[in-house]
């Protein structure tokens, strides 16, 4: 099966209901009922379970092409994708687990989603100590506390939840992953969910109110400030996956840009296209799309070939993630210069584009952190420095 083609299609139907969408702040439910119909539920799941087991470069090209429709959607969707990419090259889970969220996947519909962030807590990649806490007792666990961004709520049936484990004083603080089902007492949905931009993904808040789990339902721990176990292959899934969303979101804005200037005719005979200024905008969009995709495609092919020659492959991660960001909101910028004032108006996609393109700027790696990456790298990473002249 041709994959990115089969997004493509589907994301035709997007398109169609994202500005109703994006109005209402409301999930787009029926988006997802056809991408379960055509089987994407499974992509990336293992083919011992009946997923497609898609490779990284599918999976960032069904993003664009979903994203291309509507970024909402496609913002979303990754998050359950990711997951099981993820967990196929370093499993981090147990896997019974992974057993069972593939089979929920493939054979039931279940969306799955990590469940981390919290407003007072910021990026869980900051290093923070959530206020989610699971306190052991009664052979199980009792997980009490709330969560923001969580991506997919009206959908999740699994929930994989960030929280603190309580330690005796002195002791170093300890994180644990904890799954939650959607059928678990306490397990409340707050519809929050009010945003500038993707404002489409159902990220409301997530309440877990004495929630009892047993024993089994502790995926890992770690002690905070302790790597991922999954080293540097959340990160590889999460930014280029954040990569292909934007680049389709940019890519719909640079559509309909193109397609006004070559049909808008301004009091004359003449198409704004033939307007220098219309010109040199549209070149320079071509310009940084292109160059945003070459730099993901060239993370991608490092990052499936392990090639660490020349910049390290993460460090590539990295670049393509804020260099992307940077390129297609610039971009956005242009077509909404092309198309002039009619461009603000909540009757043309245009301005969801310019809203939802930002988005990805507040998702690991942050920008400062990414661009410390590459200035350790050369500054202060052991190297062999060239020798002098002579």
């Amino acid at each position: 099966m041709d994959w990115v083609a089969a997004a493509r299609e589907l994301a035709v139907a997007f398109s169609a209901r994202a500005a109703a969408h994006d109005r209402a702040g409301s999930f787009p439910f029926e988006n997802f009922a056809d991408l379960r119909s055509r089987g994407f539920f499974g992509l990336t799941v293992p083919a011992r379970f009946g997923g497609a087991e898609a490779p990284l470069h599918t999976y960032l090209g069904v993003l664009e092409a979903i994203a291309h429709g509507d970024g909402s959607t496609a913002l979303s969707f990754m998050m359950h994708l990711k997951t099981f990419g993820q967990e196929r090259e370093a499993a981090s889970y147990p896997p019974e687990w992974i057993e069972r969220m593939a089979l929920g996947a493939v054979n039931e519909g279940y969306l799955v989603n990590t469940v981390a962030t919290k407003e007072g807590l910021g990026s869980p990649a900051g290093g923070g100590l959530p206020d989610t806490v699971a306190t052991p007792g009664d052979g199980g666990w009792l997980l009490e506390g709330r969560k923001t961004f969580t991506t997919l709520a009206p959908v999740l049936h699994y929930f994989i939840v960030l929280a603190r484990i309580p330690v005796p004083e002195g002791e170093a603080h300890r994180l644990g992953n904890f799954m939650v089902l959607r059928t678990d007492p306490g397990l409340r949905i707050e519809e929050t969910w009010d945003s500038l931009g993707m404002r489409a993904t159902g990220s409301h808040d997530a309440v877990f109110e004495s929630v009892r789990l047993g024993p089994e339902r502790l995926l890992n721990e770690r002690a905070l400030g302790q790597a991922d176990a999954r080293g540097g292959v959340g990160m590889a899934w999460f930014a280029l996956g954040l990569c292909a969303v934007t680049i389709g979101v940019a890519s719909a804005a640079r559509d309909y840009a193109v397609a006004y200037a070559r049909e808008r005719t301004p009091n004359s005979n003449r198409t704004i296209k033939d307007y220098p200024g219309v010109r040199s905008r549209i070149a320079r969009m071509e310009l940084l799309i292109q160059r945003s995709r070459a730099l993901m495609d060239d993370a991608c092919r490092a990052w499936e070939a392990r090639d660490e020659s020349g910049m390290p492959v993460l460090n590539r991660v990295a670049a393509a993630k804020i260099d992307t960001l940077n390129n297609c909101i610039e971009a956005v910028d242009l077509a909404m210069r092309v198309v002039g004032g009619v461009s603000l108006q909540k009757a043309r996609p245009i301005e969801r584009y310019y809203r939802d393109v930002r988005a990805a700027l507040h998702n690991p790696p942050l920008e400062d952190r990414a661009l410390e990456m590459l200035a350790r790298a050369a500054l202060d990473e052991p190297v062999e420095l060239p020798r002098a002249a002579e």
